[in-house]
């Protein structure tokens, strides 16, 4: 046999071995099912884990749930319905939290269900009256069920609010819109 064909053979039976070890390597820290614990008791015995870090960090709980909250928030995908019942469920342990409602009113304005959109944005303002997101994201959803009156209306809150910002502009846009169209 040629020197180069000898190396070659040497050369693929290596990278054979290599790629045997390496795959066998990613199956030894798993555990067979058969060994795993149930779902349940794996995260309560994390959630324990991690209280008791907790108390010896001296971290506040408050912290790390709001950090969850954060979490369940950005991987929320528009229009999937996901994520509403956890927020839902976040609120009625927190029910005057003005960004969970703000997130909620946003999930159920792109899922349509625009009624409870409406109900939601309102309850936040009630709580915190010069939030201007709010109130135009109110519009918008007064605007989406045909409610002129009440959009022109949340969006000249928008304005006198804050008259000189982008989300102003964006406001006054839409009222000269409706104007244009005689509503």
């Amino acid at each position: 046999m040629d020197s180069t064909l000898i190396i070659i053979v040497i050369g693929i039976i290596v990278l054979i071995g290599i790629i045997v070890l390496v795959l066998s390597g990613k199956d030894k820290g798993k555990e067979s099912p058969a060994k795993s614990e149930p779902a349940a008791e794996q995260k309560k015995e994390n959630l324990t884990h991690k209280r008791f870090k907790q108390v010896l960090s001296g971290n506040d709980l408050q912290s790390d749930m709001k950090a969850e909250e954060e979490e369940l928030l950005t991987k929320y995908t528009a229009g999937t319905g996901e994520g509403i019942n956890e927020v839902e469920k976040l609120l009625e342990g927190d029910p005057n939290n003005v960004d969970l409602l703000d997130w909620l009113a946003f999930m159920y304005y792109s899922n349509n269900n625009i009624d409870k959109a409406i109900e939601t944005y309102k309850r936040a303002l009630a709580i915190k009256p010069d939030n201007e997101n709010q109130h135009y994201y109110l519009a918008n959803s007064y605007f989406k069920k045909s409610m002129m009156a009440e959009s022109k209306k949340e969006w000249n809150e928008v304005i006198r609010l804050k008259p000189n910002s982008k989300i102003a502009k964006n406001a006054q846009e839409r009222i000269d819109y409706l104007s244009s169209q005689g509503k």
